[in-house]
């Protein structure tokens, strides 16, 4: 089982394009729904998504849900058989109040004008120039507003303690995918894999930051390639 975390912006419908496309079955994590019982802290959270699955499950996430991933994966070590983590951030080192005012400003877009948010989000540099999906690329509802607007305060990287001392003590294999045209996150994705003992960083060719909807076919056989990989460890 494959349990897929979709980013700031998703919702589980967003893994709706890989069903059946990764080698093994996929489920699709609601994030939003675990918020709707009041805040929740990314330890907490990552602490809720271990103790959800079983032992031998892989953790897939994308951007906001590779960070909850990376928290998933500390919480219960020895439960995964894998990771693979898509264009996101290990961990500040300095700036974290900056990054908790920043999010804060996302937050109140969203609660004031859902439109105006996306129209910003999408606008954004490390998300311009990228192909907006137009298939499999489900974007949070409306109904999800308070929730989205409560991840961005709870969630924000500025809440996020810096992971990568943590690294070494993860021993299953871990799979860092970026695109290779978001070289920011190709060079977190870089410094990330070094800290990990069984740790490869793999590029999507001619793509942004939302690498798996831009180029489903090569993301697809990027993840079975390597849980194929992963299965024939000894």
């Amino acid at each position: 089982m494959i349990h897929c975390l979709h980013g700031n912006v998703g919702s589980p419908e967003s893994w709706d394009l890989f069903d059946g496309r990764l080698g093994a079955k996929i489920h699709a994590v609601d994030l939003w729904s675990m918020l709707e019982t009041g805040p929740l802290s990314l330890i907490d959270a990552g602490e809720s998504i271990a103790r959800s699955a079983s032992q031998g499950d892989v953790l897939l996430g994308y951007s906001m849900g590779g960070r909850l991933a990376l928290h998933a994966l500390l919480a219960d070590r020895e439960k995964w058989k894998a990771a693979i983590i898509v264009s996101a951030h290990p961990g500040l080192h300095t700036g974290h109040k900056e990054r908790l005012r920043h999010d804060a400003e996302w937050a109140r877009l969203v609660d004031s004008d859902w439109d105006d948010f996306l129209r910003r989000w999408n606008a954004m540099e490390v998300l311009q120039g990228n192909r907006l999906p137009t298939r499999g690329f489900h974007q949070a509802t409306l109904a999800n507003q308070m929730n989205v607007a409560q991840g961005f305060r709870d969630w924000s990287l500025g809440t996020q303690s810096n992971l990568l001392p943590t690294f070494p003590g993860i021993d299953c294999p871990v799979l860092w995918i970026t695109g290779a045209l978001d070289h920011k996150y190709c060079g977190v994705a870089e410094q990330a894999v070094r800290k990990l003992g069984r740790g490869r960083h793999i590029h999507v060719p001619n793509s942004g930051h939302r690498a798996p909807w831009e180029h489903p076919e090569t993301f697809s056989k990027i993840v079975r390639d390597f849980l194929l990989s992963v299965d024939q460890l000894p």
